[in-house]
């Protein structure tokens, strides 16, 4: 048969371009021309991920977004005016990232390519997933959409899981690819991460949950990715501690040792034991609290082995020492939060800035007055007066740890034989950001700039950086306006920090996900180097060993994919975009006019969907090898004396949600008159609280300088403020602002 005109000039084409020594670009209908260099890796990768639900394990820097960009652009270019995309990332810096380089790249009518947050109504949510061609967002907001009935996954061709390794147990992740699957005809998963999991188990659950067919693992050392990556060097600076630090930190360890007995004399831990971590005495508490929750169970033969499987020690179990011996259940939970704390205490002196310990020591102290029995313990020893005793030499008095004089002399050399301006420093506190990133400023003054790059917020006490901050100080470092970053774990994933020819670690991590992601910001453009800083004889070194460890194993099990179950016979037919499901043919007008009939279906459709997934849990238990399992063991199940089948659990829910609904209607009935604030209104309440003087008195523009720090600005601010004013919550005079009540 013969070719058509068209094909044989798209395949001339092609072949003119590779046979060209000049730089080629991915050109196709859906990109802009000219904008993505073409890379041989990345047309191999996008081959085997068009028409298979895909793992992509790439390192940090070889344009896992790319790829994402050239196979949106397939889907685009197959469906045509038909199909959405769907981009998930864990973080909103990431989905504005995702949005720029949509626009960056692709051919597509800006309107048609939207963002969607959880500060969007949700009316407005709905009309633009049902206006764009493709979708960028956290994974909650969709969920919780979903979940409502707000808008269907089934017109979704193609959904991009962005930083993949995420989707473990509960996340969003886990619940969207099951979604998508079940609605849509055609689906296409392309998940992306550098580090899938420490293990085959972890891979394996994330294969699982992501519906994978395929994975496709490159390294540097791959030939067809070779020619693309720039070497990194990787020293590791090795730090001897000063005899004031030892000595503190043998005084911890004596203690320590002194609390350890209470575990090894009840045989609760070995004594034969070399190495003890804070994860150890974790797993010890969380052993014995799930084995206080199943109780019981733990003498049934038919249960033991399965729930010895969910142990961490079960060599014997620890409930079983206890109901021996008789032991205080108490005095052990409070014994591992002992060990805990002088395990961290001993982490922060040997690796952290002494200001880190001290601190550390005021919260002890605090907890104490609280009556802390965990924390009192630690108190009122003899070792602890001892160590505040040396604190209070003069030698220890401006104390400093030997990491910063060695990142200090890394950052001066990087300047004077390397002529870099671009470092990133990694740390794991957000105290010590701050602290470096003054000793920086003050080090190297009218030379360098350094500035701190942490997240957000977590609570209305905890002053962090809002996204709109992250974005104006990643923006000045990209215009060289900033030299040096001191950034916590928020730099680590995914964001596109540009031109950074150096990392230091300030501290190694135990964890193969943070120590590939910290090492990948470096190399992009040019030779990196990395510097991981490790106080010897301290924990700087097993954290180190261990992230090695993981990444190996990691690594065995992605380069022979074989021994992994992945996802077979997944079927796909045709999407027919004619059909209309749900709300698709309501008008924008009616689903703005209508939003409180919406709200109350939302409501019962979020309870359906409960009610389903419970029933569904108990059908498919009751089918399974393990229900058959318990049973021949001799295990009664309540459904089997009631006789309850499917049919007869959902009668007996609906009955159940009837009676809710009559009771609910009474509720609703008494607190018809009550007042609700939006979220930004009550925000703002809470700050003028928290702030305010022993007057209940802020100023008002301090308060607005803390609500831009909630991202609550502009005339959203003022919007809110008001409301607040109206129902007398707080009250505005002349400059100064009064806080009235609390809303509860």
């Amino acid at each position: 048969m013969e070719k058509s005109s068209y094909e044989t000039k798209n395949m001339n084409r092609k072949k003119c371009s590779i046979q060209s020594n000049e730089l080629q670009f991915y050109n196709d209908t859906f990109l802009k021309q000219d904008t993505i260099s073409f890379r041989q890796y990345q047309a191999n990768i996008l081959k085997k991920c068009r028409n298979k639900n895909s793992l992509v394990v790439l390192p940090t820097g070889l344009g896992k977004t790319i790829i994402a960009i050239l196979l949106i652009a397939k889907k685009l270019k197959k469906y045509q005016e038909h199909g959405k995309i769907l981009i998930l990332a864990p973080t909103r810096p990431l989905v504005a990232q995702h949005l720029s380089s949509c626009q960056k790249f692709l051919n597509l009518n800006h309107e048609k390519i939207s963002l969607l947050t959880g500060r969007i109504s949700p009316e407005k949510r709905i009309i633009t997933f049902r206006n764009s061609r493709i979708i960028i967002s956290t994974p909650q907001v969709i969920k919780n959409d979903v979940l409502r009935g707000r808008y269907s996954l089934k017109n979704v061709v193609l959904t991009i899981f962005d930083e993949a390794h995420r989707t473990k147990g509960n996340y969003a992740y886990t619940f969207l690819s099951k979604e998508y699957i079940k609605k849509c005809k055609d689906p296409l998963i392309l998940a992306l991460t550098a580090s899938p999991g420490k293990d085959y188990d972890n891979i394996q659950e994330l294969c699982n949950n992501l519906f994978i067919e395929n994975i496709i693992f490159k390294t540097f050392e791959d030939p067809d990715v070779e020619k693309y990556i720039h070497e990194i060097d990787v020293f590791l600076e090795k730090v001897a501690l000063p005899i004031n630090i030892l000595e503190i930190s043998q005084i911890i360890e004596n203690l320590f040792q002194k609390f350890l007995e209470f575990f090894t004399e009840r045989n609760l831990l070995s004594s034969s034991q070399k190495y003890y971590s804070k994860m150890t005495f974790l797993q010890l508490a969380q052993d014995l609290s799930f084995s206080l929750q199943y109780g019981d169970l733990f003498s049934n033969e038919a249960c033991k082995e399965e729930l010895y499987d969910k142990l961490h020690f079960n060599d014997p179990p620890i409930i079983e020492i206890v109901r021996e011996k008789k032991l205080n259940v108490h005095s052990i939970f409070s014994y591992c939060s002992s060990c805990i704390s002088l395990l961290h205490a001993k982490e922060l002196l040997e690796t952290q800035h002494i200001y880190l310990f001290k601190s550390f020591l005021e919260k002890l102290q605090y907890k104490t007055d609280q009556d802390n029995k965990s924390a009192r313990r630690i108190i009122s020893s003899d070792h602890f007066h001892l160590i505040n005793s040396l604190l209070e030499e003069k030698y220890c008095q401006n104390l400093i740890h030997p990491k910063i004089d060695r990142l200090l002399k890394i950052i001066s050399e990087e300047i004077t034989t390397f002529h870099n301006h671009k470092i990133l420093v990694f740390t794991q506190y957000r105290e010590m950001a701050a602290i470096l990133e003054s000793m920086i400023n003050q080090t190297f003054p009218n030379k360098i700039r350094a500035e701190k790059f942490i997240g957000q917020s977590t609570t209305i006490h905890e002053r962090g950086f809002s996204q709109k901050r992250q974005i104006e100080i990643l923006n000045d470092f990209r215009n060289n306006k900033i030299d040096v970053l001191t950034a916590t774990s928020v730099a680590e994933e995914g964001l596109d920090i540009p031109n950074v020819d150096a990392i230091i670690f300030f501290e190694p991590v135990a964890s193969e996900i943070r120590h590939i992601q910290r090492r990948g910001r470096t190399g992009r453009h040019s030779p990196g180097r990395c510097y991981i800083l490790i106080a010897k004889d301290s924990v700087d070194v097993p954290f180190y060993i261990v992230a090695k460890k993981k990444e190996d194993t990691m690594n065995s099990v992605l380069i022979d994919p074989y021994q992994l179950d992945l996802t077979e016979n997944l079927q796909r037919q045709e999407i027919c975009f004619n059909d209309k499901e749900g709300d698709e043919d309501i008008t924008e007008y009616e689903i703005l006019k209508n939003y409180r009939s919406r709200r109350k279906k939302e409501k019962e459709l979020l309870a359906n969907r409960s009610i389903e997934e419970i029933i569904e849990n108990i059908d498919t238990f009751s089918k399974s090898k393990k229900y058959n399992h318990y049973k021949n063991q001799g295990v009664t199940f309540l459904s089997d004396l009631v006789g309850l089948t499917k049919n007869k659990l959902t009668n007996n829910v609906i009955k159940m949600k009837k009676h809710t609904s009559n009771t609910n209607k009474k509720k609703n009935y008494n607190n018809a008159n009550k007042i609700y604030l939006n979220r930004n209104a009550q925000a703002i309440i809470q700050l003028a609280e928290t702030y305010s003087d022993k007057n209940g008195k802020i100023s008002f523009e301090k308060l607005k300088e803390l609500a831009e720090l909630e991202d609550i600005e502009g005339k959203k601010f003022y919007i809110h403020f008001n409301r607040a004013c109206y129902l007398k919550y707080i009250k505005k005079d002349k400059n100064d602002v009064y806080f009235l009540k609390s809303y509860n």
